[in-house]
């Protein structure tokens, strides 16, 4: 029997916590359906190619995201969504089409410049019977503020990446000794700090030196874990906008211990490709504690059940702990935040029965539902194949 076939349109080549994600969808769609699927990989934004009908209409099922997605980059002036395929392109193909767990990746105070666009694209998507879907982050209430009823049909899903199936490995960028895991965002800081705080904190970023608030903050915190606790410190970056942040952060806790790190217990880890996302953050799963900005550092963390702390910059990051009923476990990146880490890294690593008990059982359905997804893309990508094929076969001549 044909293979079914799978156009897989998203981010494949930049962030590995996106690779994270795209391979959890992959995996759930194979392990449910039993048989072949034969994936084909479209990146929206690197090797960017516009996809036509014709050759949409040559697959079973379009998958679109995971991911941001739904954002104000000029990717998605078309349709609010970055995929390389025109409204009308969309419109035409008789492929269905699932979007699975996108994610509106704008921060607070920013407004939805394509509005108009999405809910043109969601109209069609009602049309044709396909399935869209955001992330268990907000994005659907926030959706259903900037563009009314047209959202009613997003389906909410647990993101993708709490169920990546990456088994515990120790990194090479540790040593023997028990580490604590701290990933640091190092793009959009204007974003990311409290309005009346990010000119000063730019200007001070410019500057000669490696001290700024967020780096400060996170040597506080890794100090006190090295001090405190006995932990080595891992500094993990997703994307090369990260290492700045982390490098400092290292020259600083170098330069605080003195002699007493000659044994190197701060590191830094490489930025993989996406395609290792499963060997990447199998070193989360070898961490004492997990300290993340990025989403799906807290999100991959947390599906894990790793012990995870979010540093929260971005609406995104706490709504998505609400989700797990781990809100208090979630702190905003302010000027208290060195303390408030200090506070509940102290109590996950002392006791962490009461964390593992609310995220056991906020997170039970979580699963039922990304595969209740998958098989309803299925289903449908199903009775495209038995379609495609029967187009495709030869028309006997009658009598013959």
């Amino acid at each position: 029997m044909a293979a079914l076939r799978v156009l897989h349109v998203a981010s494949h080549e930049i962030n590995v916590g996106d690779g994270a994600l795209n391979e959890a969808i992959r995996s759930g769609l194979k392990t449910l359906y039993g048989q072949d699927i034969d994936f084909d990989l479209r990146d929206v934004a690197v090797f960017r190619e516009e996809i036509s009908p014709d050759v949409l209409d040559t697959y079973d099922l379009v998958i679109v995201g995971g991911g941001g997605g739904i954002s104000n980059g000029a990717f998605a002036s078309r349709t609010g969504t970055p995929m390389p395929v025109s409204l009308d392109a969309y419109s035409r193909t008789r492929t269905p089409f699932v979007f699975v767990g996108l994610g509106h990746n704008l921060f607070n105070g920013q407004t939805l410049r394509y509005a108009r666009q999405l809910s043109q694209l969601l109209e069609v998507v009602r049309r044709k019977g396909d399935i869209f879907s955001v992330r268990n982050d907000g994005s659907r209430s926030r959706l259903l503020e900037e563009i009314g009823a047209s959202a009613d049909i997003i389906r909410e899903i647990p993101d993708p990446g709490f169920f990546i199936a990456a088994p515990e490995r120790w990194p090479s960028d540790a040593g023997t000794r028990p580490f604590a895991l701290i990933q640091i965002a190092g793009d959009a800081i204007k974003d990311r700090l409290p309005t009346s705080r990010a000119g000063a904190l730019l200007n001070r970023l410019k500057r000669k030196g490696s001290s700024s608030p967020l780096t400060d903050i996170i040597t506080q915190v890794a100090h006190h874990l090295w001090r405190k606790h006995g932990l080595d410190i891992l500094l993990t970056p997703h994307i090369h906008h990260d290492v700045p942040l982390c490098s400092d952060v290292l020259r600083n806790l170098y330069s605080a211990a003195g002699r007493n790190s000659v044994h190197r217990p701060f590191r830094m880890g490489g930025t993989p490709h996406p395609m290792h996302a499963n060997e990447f953050f199998g070193r989360y799963r070898a961490a004492r504690l997990v300290i993340g900005m990025r989403g799906h550092a807290v999100i991959c963390g947390i599906g894990m059940r790793c012990p995870t702390i979010a540093l929260s910059s971005h609406p995104k990051v706490g709504d998505f702990l609400e989700s797990c009923d781990l809100a208090d476990w979630s702190v905003p990146l302010s000027s208290n935040s060195a303390s408030a880490l200090i506070e509940r890294s102290d109590a996950l690593l002392a006791n962490d029965e009461g964390y593992f008990a609310a995220r056991d059982h906020a997170t039970k359905p979580f699963q039922e539902r990304f595969n209740q997804l998958l098989a309803d893309a299925l289903t449908i990508a199903t009775k495209r194949r038995q379609l495609r094929l029967r187009l495709q076969s030869p028309v006997r001549a009658v009598g013959a």
